[in-house]
């Protein structure tokens, strides 16, 4: 295997192969290729009806450096994405839309791309003569990429992704109705989301694990060629699963012309939210008031034999019951003070969502890895490659175990959304000056609390509140949170310059983020990611050159094809830095088994402006580690980092070719002046060194465009 998988030992010599793979592999980081597809349809019908469809289809494939030359890993995306839409016309007061669409974004991982394949994770077994794996493992076949994962002190890990594929489809149904009179505009309706996921990927772990240290002979690359490893793990892993949930809204709404000044909307929506559910029905729960696993009663003899004892399973149900009672009233108000002014106002609740097949938990006591330690016994090791796994079982152990827990009865939170609004025009420009806020309630997040009371007292495992686990959280519902803006805007929309640009003040907290002391998990902090203020500016100017426009307006055909039709677009983004929290690392002084955490705050921390630099952005001598018999009172998301400046151009032209054919380019600029925008500094101020320091800065996906200059040029065909 040495020869096939790994290099030899490094020895100092410049010819010698070390990790430096990703620098000569013969592909880019990112995807190599990728095909797009994209075909548009519209159709009229009959008189009364009319058809549109789009598909969309993303086509990228990846080879990606691996640790060794032979460890790359392979992956095709297969993203599809739709939608159809009929709208039929029953009168002129009377229209029914019709909407269809979906996406599907499947992961072949393991593939061949371009020639490559990666090793096959049976295979590699077969040639290893690897034994003691799990029955499954030899009904996986050519399944996919993977290997068995060599962890050789000194060295990189011998190890690859494991192969198989994902297969994640959604479709969406959409209809609504809308009647109109001579003073009301009333359009009801419905939509239906379905979710379904298949995971086909190999677990990590299926091919086992092995971690060679130098026990045995003194070296750990001495241990790996004798084939004697300090430990070896296994896993029974489940295979091939799908989950599924769907989401249903029903909604009314009725916009009321009170007076030819006032406008009233009233509007109603109920939302109902599917459980998640496995197919092949291995799900879990844990009730933290007995402290018990519950397993569904036909799924009891698929718990693990080597689940520990000391953790009771019960049967019971185990998905959750939805919510039935999410009615959302939305009501707003539009008055026209005189022809140019114009006053709005509205209210709205909106259901929270808990994500995407959320509590859905299908591992647990179904799903074991057993951890084998070595040892010498009468002057042999107590297992040798290319068996790893003894026969006595009693000396496998079982990794300890986590849980999680959630009510039965589920409980959604919901949004109150409120906002005031007043627009005036002032020649061809239209100023608007907003205040938007947010209440939220019953909000659903999840509270590690199998942690000791912070105490004096050293950390031991019987002191958890659970000692048959190390970890248990529970789903709790008071979340709260407060969002207030501010919002000035200026827009123009005629002529050959047209301008949308705003400035927003935003201040948004939360109780559910520092939820270090499970014992007081609620206090207010401020979200990471609202930054105090921020001004877009985005302009579109269609050049007054050529034909028909202010300048050259008799310019011939030719040239004119040239000079003409241009168009600049230019947008600016400049914003306060987001927040980010001070930490500390290593030590545990609340003596609950948490290694760092918040450390206390002495000052404020956060430097003046003019103070700032890269080497110090805020003052780390500010904030210490807390002292023994608790948890740090520093805050969350208390400094503020690095702002956003960046500007992006754009211009553009179609020239057309035949009455039906032309030709689209567009070329594009991000960061425009290639203005640096650094990342939040390091902030564990257990490394002074490194505390405050700025080392990073945004790369070329950063939101905004923030990254290096970055030019794109496209032409486009249509017909």
């Amino acid at each position: 295997m040495q020869e096939k998988y790994i290099p030899a030992p490094n020895t100092g010599g410049p010819d010698n192969l070390v990790n430096n793979f990703a620098w000569v592999h013969p592909y880019p980081s990112d995807q190599f290729r990728a095909d797009v597809i994209v075909v548009r349809g519209d159709h009229q019908l009959t008189n009364n009806n009319s058809l549109y469809g789009r598909l969309s289809t993303y086509l990228p494939r990846y080879i990606l450096p691996g640790n060794y030359p032979t460890m790359a890993a392979t992956s095709r995306r297969q993203s599809h994405s739709w939608v159809f839409g009929d709208t039929h016309v029953f009168s002129p007061t009377l229209v029914n839309t019709f909407t269809f669409g979906g996406n599907r974004n499947g992961r072949d991982v393991g593939i061949e791309i371009d020639g490559y394949k990666p090793p096959s994770g049976y295979e590699v077994i077969q040639e290893l003569g690897l034994q003691g794996l799990y029955p499954a493992v030899a009904n996986l076949g050519d399944k996919g990429a993977g290997f068995p994962t060599m962890a050789i002190t000194g060295y990189t890990d011998v190890t690859l992704s494991p192969g198989g594929r994902n297969d994640p489809w959604n479709f969406n149904f959409a209809d609504s109705l809308t009647w109109s009179t001579s003073r009301h505009v009333v359009k009801f309706g419905g939509e239906l989301r379905t979710y379904r996921d298949f995971t086909g990927v190999v677990p990590a772990g299926t091919y086992g694990e092995f971690n060679f240290n130098g026990t045995f002979t003194g070296n750990a690359y001495a241990d790996f060629l004798f084939g004697i490893p300090y430990s070896s793990e296994r896993l029974d892993p489940i295979l091939d699963r799908t989950r599924r949930m769907k989401e249903l809204g029903l909604f009314i709404t009725d916009t009321f012309k009170v007076t030819s000044r006032l406008n009233l909307d009233i509007g109603l929506r109920w939302d109902y939210f599917t459980s998640t559910t496995y197919d092949d029905g291995l799900m879990f729960n844990w009730d933290p008031a007995t402290g018990d696993i519950v397993v569904p009663e036909n799924r009891r003899d698929r718990v693990s034999a080597f689940y520990p004892s000391n953790i009771n399973v019960i049967t019971g149900d185990v998905v959750p019951r939805p919510e039935r009672g999410n009615f959302a009233p939305r009501i707003g108000v539009a008055y026209r003070l005189t022809d140019k002014t114009v006053l709005r106002g509205a209210y709205g609740i909106f259901t929270e969502f808990l994500g995407t097949f959320s509590r859905a938990q299908g591992g647990g006591p179904f799903q074991i890895g057993e951890t084998y330690i070595n040892s010498i016994e009468n002057g042999q090791p107590l297992f040798l490659m290319p068996n790893p796994f003894p026969t006595a079982t009693a000396t496998a152990s079982i990794a300890s175990q986590s849980t999680s827990g959630y009510p039965m009865e589920t409980t959604n939170g919901y949004i109150q959304q409120f906002n005031v609004t007043i627009e005036r025009q002032v020649g061809d420009v239209g100023l608007r000056l907003s205040y938007v806020g947010s209440r939220t309630s019953g909000f659903n997040y999840n509270l590690s609390i199998n942690k000791p009371m912070p105490s004096l007292i050293r950390f031991s495992q019987d002191r958890r509140p659970y000692p048959q686990f190390v970890n248990a959280s529970v789903a709790r519902t008071n979340g709260e949170a407060k969002y207030n803006s501010l919002t000035f805007e200026a827009r123009r929309r005629v002529g050959s310059l047209t301008f949308d640009s705003f400035w927003t003040w935003g201040h948004n907290m939360s109780n559910y983020l520092n939820l270090e002391n499970p014992y007081e998990p609620n206090f207010w902090n401020r979200e990471a990611t609202t930054p105090r203020h921020r001004v877009v500016i985005n302009a579109l100017w269609d050049v007054p050159v050529g034909r028909g426009k202010r300048f050259l307006a008799g310019t011939p055909g030719v040239l004119n094809h040239v000079i003409g039709g241009w168009t600049i677009g230019w947008l600016g983004v400049m914003q306060t830095g987001q927040f980010f929290s001070p930490s500390f690392s290593g030590s545990d002084p609340s003596n609950t088994n948490s290694s760092g955490g918040r450390p206390d705050r002495i000052c404020n921390g956060n430097l003046p402006a003019g103070e700032r630099a890269l080497g110090r952005w805020f003052d780390s001598s500010c904030f210490a580690v807390p002292p023994a018999g608790r948890f740090g009172n520093a805050g969350m998301n208390i400094l503020e980092g690095p702002g956003v400046h960046s500007h992006a151009l754009s211009i553009t032209k179609s020239f057309p070719i035949t009455e039906r054919l032309r030709l689209n380019y567009a070329a594009m600029m991000s960061n425009v002046f290639n203005h640096p925008n650094f990342s939040n500094p390091a902030s564990n101020i257990s490394v002074p060194a490194q505390a405050g320091v700025i080392t990073g800065q945004h790369d070329r996906f950063s939101a905004d465009r923030s990254g290096p200059r970055f030019i794109d040029m496209r032409l486009r065909l249509e017909f």
